[in-house]
């Protein structure tokens, strides 16, 4: 296989074909925004290099040779392509297209994520946006194996790879109905952990941030690490509490997003406990600038936001 002339740049290929079409070396200089000398000398450095005439020369014309007239279409495609493909790159770096993919708790979609997404693309409405709700666990793998952009969760285990940028502080309480006359809130709104004892509750599945917390700590009743009832979702630990078969303890941030009447929530006195969510990248892949700008918009959001009681940007 022949091998291609290294010398052969942009500069050649735009002036061969800007002379081609505007059959005159004046006119293409002029186009060109150079002197008719320069654009002479490209062109004979063009043929020089690919050992082949591309133009008859007559004092009163230029044109294509046959060989010169079949390089063309050919030449202009692939000029066409570059302009493309080097137009749709400024494009994504200018947050005029692209596409970010984010995976979080869904308390921090609803509460967090979304309110950001919508100034975001109100600043970059040609970026699309995906979303996924998910567990800790789940969100820490999807991150590492680079099948989204980042995520937002509290760490649930030790994942290779990852850059946890903490964000906000959500602290636990109780979830309970309000007509629970077991549970009596202090002044301040805050209940005892000993208002907890041998009572049932009902926990979230494995592979959580809520359980991670709660399981991390020898210090809180038994039943806290060992719910009596397990959910799927925070949304069935709130169904269960509802139906008065259990109470439930979560963060603050997670309990206002399942909050219905006839429910109350009241943060725990000490030992405070508390979550971290954290917006989390992987560690050796750089955010895309969309993914940059969507972490950073939901920063500003969370900074400025009338967040839930016991909640507390970081």
């Amino acid at each position: 296989m022949d091998r291609l002339p290294k010398h052969i740049t942009l500069k050649h290929l735009n002036a061969f074909v800007a002379v081609a079409q505007e059959a005159s070396f004046t006119h293409a200089a002029r186009r060109l925004f150079q002197t008719q000398s320069s654009v002479t000398g490209l062109i004979q450095q063009l043929e020089a290099a690919l050992n082949t005439p591309l133009f008859s020369r007559t004092s009163r014309r230029v044109a294509l040779t046959p060989v010169g007239q079949e390089f063309l279409p050919r030449i202009t495609r692939l000029l066409a392509d570059f302009d493309g493909a080097i137009g749709d790159v400024m494009r994504y770096g200018a947050l005029k297209s692209g596409r970010v993919s984010v995976a979080a708790a869904p308390s921090a979609i609803t509460d967090l994520i979304a309110p950001a997404a919508y100034t975001f693309s109100q600043r970059h409405p040609a970026v699309r946006l995906y979303l996924r709700d998910d567990n800790s666990g789940r969100i820490q793998r999807q991150i590492a194996a680079g099948d989204v952009d980042f995520g937002l969760t509290s760490p649930w285990a030790d994942v290779h790879g990852l850059d946890s940028q903490p964000l906000l502080e959500d602290q636990f309480g109780v979830l309970y109905r309000s007509d629970d006359e077991q549970i009596k809130p202090d002044a301040r709104g805050a209940v005892s952990w000993k208002a907890l004892r041998h009572r049932k509750l009902v926990g979230v599945v494995d592979e959580t941030g809520i359980m991670a917390v709660l399981q991390s700590r020898a210090d809180l009743p038994i039943e806290a690490a060992a719910p009596f009832y397990e959910a799927s979702s925070t949304t069935s630990q709130a169904a269960l509490v509802q139906s008065g078969l259990a109470i439930a303890l979560l963060p603050a941030l997670a309990a206002h997003r399942v909050m219905v009447p006839g429910l109350s929530f009241s943060l725990l006195r000490a030992p405070k406990l508390v979550r971290t969510l954290c917006l989390m990248f992987h560690q050796d892949h750089a955010p895309t600038p969309a993914a940059a700008a969507l972490a950073q918009e939901v920063r500003a959001y969370v900074k400025q936001a009338r967040l839930p009681k016991g909640c507390r940007a970081l």
